[in-house]
């Protein structure tokens, strides 16, 4: 009869000293977890980088620039929540607008019906505490299960709360949504009537939200939770139960989701059945994909990066959705560990081609990349706003660029247009062919 024991079912106590032979398994946490610093180098950085989020208004002070860093800071404080489960536990999650929408109505209800008693700074929290506790409930069914399966539960139960949220109207508010005043709230003597008092209060609690989940992941518990990403057998041989360390990221994933939602609720004053909608829950897909889901840091840069770019081209052209599409797709292609490391992707393949080829082809190599992707890019557009112009404004003409004294017009009527766009795009792609053959090519 064995003597052997099995290991206490517990997070609470820490996890042994890994021995030299387990250094190769744990290598591949590395990417997610943060780099071990000195608590004092942390929190320097922590700090700082509060110092700049209070600094950006006195920078950035137009109307539309606030807006712009107000719904940063909502999209980053989503876009980590969310690559907690996916990042994390490798939890593909479609249901995470479900967290989100009940954040931003509970806290729109909260203080609709006892604003006078809540003070302003805390109700974040009631968007917190209904979202995990939703997130416990459906945890405890959908965990159980594969990664594939658990993306196609998340994605039903999205779809049926949206659903049912179209037939509660009385909760919903319909397609007029609920409206909210946090003036008329208990404001601590602080008044929130201004744009800039919004964005820091939000800020705050962006910066509040992304250090504890930065936390979590040097805690026992995050860290079981990429081996639980990684081999949930072992996990489970070891004495732990990876179907409850799931369960635990399902639910903080969805808290923190919520803290989103009562964020977006605080800082539009409104809450539509759009904050329940799939497309809240792509967009956390989106931006942890793009900035790079196997970095901590990465969706923050992403998400900071596609709301600029969605609020810059909005203004532009209706075929933004379709360009932040096209780059989604190009990074899934060629970057797949995300924009937070092409710059030392790229500084590791200039090293490389520049030992074997010399500076003079490594110059020469950069610019008919970067002339290609231009002209890829270039051509792409003017097809596609050419395509925009005969469906929408009765084939007006379309001005591509204006400045420094230059404008250049595509006439959808004009088929001399159409084959340049299409002959500049065939010119690009025939340069990235020859950047892939000279990228081939052996010293």
């Amino acid at each position: 009869m064995s003597t052997m024991k099995r290991q206490r079912n517990s997070l609470l106590y820490p996890l042994p000293e890994p021995s030299p032979a387990s250094t190769v398994v744990n290598a591949g946490h590395a990417d997610y977890l943060p780099a071990e610093r000195r608590l004092s180098v942390q929190a320097a950085g922590w700090i700082t980088a509060l110092a700049v989020l209070a600094a950006l208004p006195l920078l950035f002070s137009s109307p539309f620039d606030v807006s712009l860093l107000t719904q940063i800071c909502i999209a980053v404080t989503f876009a980590v929540a969310y690559n907690m489960l996916l990042g994390g536990t490798g939890l593909l999650s479609f249901g995470h607008a479900l967290y989100f929408g009940l954040g931003a109505y509970a806290t729109a209800h909260a203080l609709n019906h006892f604003g006078s008693s809540i003070p302003l700074v805390l109700t974040p929290l009631v968007g917190w505490a209904v979202s995990v506790i939703a997130g416990a409930f459906f945890a405890l069914f959908t965990v159980r299960s594969g990664t594939l399966t658990y993306a196609m539960i998340t994605l039903a139960i999205g779809q049926l709360a949206f659903s049912v949220a179209t037939v509660m109207t009385g909760w919903s508010g319909g397609d007029e949504g609920i409206s909210l005043d946090p003036t008329r709230s208990n404001g601590w003597g602080i008044d929130f009537g201004s744009p800039v008092a919004i964005y820091l209060l939000i800020a705050g609690w962006t910066w509040l939200s992304t250090l504890l989940m930065f936390a979590l992941t040097r805690a026992p518990l995050g860290q079981m939770m990429l081996a639980t990403r990684d081999n949930p057998e072992r996990v489970e041989f070891i004495g732990f139960s990876p179907a409850l360390i799931r369960g635990m990221a399902s639910a903080l994933s969805a808290g923190f989701a919520g803290v989103a939602g009562a964020l977006y609720a605080l800082g539009f004053q409104v809450v539509t059945m759009d904050s329940l909608a799939l497309s809240q829950s792509t967009a956390g897909l989106l931006h942890a994909f793009i900035g790079g889901y196997a970095s901590f840091f990465g969706p923050v840069v992403g998400a900071a990066l596609i709301t600029v770019a969605s609020m810059s081209l909005a203004s532009l052209t209706h075929a933004w959705p379709l360009y932040v599409g096209a780059c989604f797709v190009l990074v899934v292609m060629f970057m797949r560990k995300g924009l937070i490391y092409a710059p030392d992707s790229v500084a590791q393949y200039a090293r490389s081609y520049y030992a074997k080829h010399g500076a003079r082809k490594l110059a020469a190599h950069v610019l008919l990349l970067c002339s290609s992707g231009v002209l890829i890019a270039a051509g792409f557009v003017a097809t596609i706003e050419m395509i925009g112009a005969l469906s929408e404004n009765m084939g007006m003409p379309v001005t591509l660029f204006k400045a420094f004294g230059l404008q250049i017009v595509a006439d959808p009527h004009r088929s001399t247009h159409w084959i340049v766009a299409v002959f500049i795009f065939l010119c690009g792609c025939s340069g990235m062919l020859a950047f892939r053959d000279r990228s081939s090519l052996r010293p």
